[in-house]
């Protein structure tokens, strides 16, 4: 049986100054990004902003990550499921090619997020001079459409979900600009 409290959604830690790439050709399609197959293609990466080099770059669209070889290396060693790391080139502000990053390709998808599972929460507010609002919490999907892969994507989403392991892991190695929120105290935006 599945624990939803031990389910993190992945994203980046926004960190001031992170480098931010963006996609600079075609390639990058849905088939492509949640697809097995590893044709040795590369898709090309520029700048979009920021100058700081971290282990997880995030790339203007969501659930798209940029990670460097010592991410693939940890990753490649834990042999955790549901994810491919695709080749890509990267250039910098000055057109430079940065070499040591690849593609985070989650392959596993799950059923949709069900909205009639979200429960309705009283949040605090999100800045001080604001009042408490109420919200919709909880992404959840269909347990039984999870084949136990470490890396999965919600159907008709680009979210990334991971397991408490990969949490853990990144934690252990120190993994730089990296966000885990568990997905039972995240809001659900599709529901008004």
């Amino acid at each position: 049986m599945i624990d939803f409290a031990k389910i993190f959604l992945l994203s980046d830690g926004d960190r001031r100054g992170a480098f931010r790439a963006q996609n600079s050709n075609e390639l990058l399609t849905k088939e492509f990004l949640f697809g097995t197959e590893d044709d040795g293609v590369k898709v090309d990466f520029c700048w979009l902003q920021g100058s700081k080099f971290y282990d997880f770059i995030a790339t203007g669209y969501s659930g798209v990550y940029l990670v460097s070889e010592r991410v693939c290396s940890i990753l490649q060693v834990s042999r955790y499921r549901g994810f491919s790391l695709r080749p890509i080139i990267l250039e910098d502000k000055k057109k430079q090619v940065v070499d040591g990053y690849r593609l985070l390709s989650v392959v596993c998808e799950v059923g949709p997020i069900i909205n009639e599972k979200s429960i309705k929460k009283i949040m605090p507010p999100r800045v001080p001079w604001a009042d408490r609002y109420e919200a919709y919490v909880g992404l959840y999907f269909d347990p039984s459409t999870w084949d136990g892969s470490h890396f999965f994507h919600p159907a008709g989403t680009s979210l990334i979900y991971v397991v408490e392991e990969v949490k853990q892991l990144f934690e252990e190695n120190q993994v730089s600009n990296c966000r885990f929120d568990k997905i039972v105290d995240l809001e659900n935006y599709a529901i008004i």
